[in-house]
């Protein structure tokens, strides 16, 4: 498909505007190191957009043009890598190095979503964002080295390897 013609497609203004409200989110859990928060809340649909129907069909689902569209508006692609980095802060693990948080918080560790994984990465392929996809494939990658699984309806490891 090249564009969400979904009745039921929320559009991207109101996708951006979700976006932004949960990335203040992000911001204020990291600030108060409340990784918690990433791990119990809900917000992988809009925050990661992906070009797979989800739990709430093709609402926020994005296509090609969704994608260029989202591509040109440089706010939103910085707030995108920006919702990456945190929400890989609340899993330890350093999107821009690549490497583990050194002296990770209390839960600031992997909490077992790996749907939540695919959805950032995907999204990181699909939006072009190349350091951000291979620093979370990375991470992918070794919790999968770890025995780590990646079934969560389906099996998510083919992105992984």
């Amino acid at each position: 498909m090249k564009t969400n013609v979904d009745p039921k497609f929320v559009g991207l203004e109101v996708l951006k505007q979700k976006h932004a409200k949960t990335l203040a989110e992000f911001r204020a859990w990291a600030e108060a190191g409340d990784w918690a928060s990433f791990h119990r809340s809900h917000y992988d649909w809009w925050m990661f957009p992906i070009d797979e129907p989800s739990g709430f069909g093709l609402a926020y689902t994005v296509f090609e043009e969704e994608i260029e569209e989202l591509r040109e508006d440089k706010q939103y692609l910085g707030d995108l890598q920006e919702g990456a980095l945190l929400l890989g802060q609340s899993w330890g693990w350093d999107l821009m190095k690549r490497a583990p948080v050194p002296h990770p918080g209390p839960n600031q560790r992997w909490q077992n979503w790996p749907i939540r994984l695919y959805k950032a990465t995907k999204c990181m392929k699909l939006f072009k964002m190349d350091e951000a996809y291979g620093s979370l494939r990375q991470y992918g990658r070794g919790l999968l080295a770890q025995g780590i699984s990646f079934e969560y309806s389906r099996d998510l490891t083919w992105l992984f390897r």
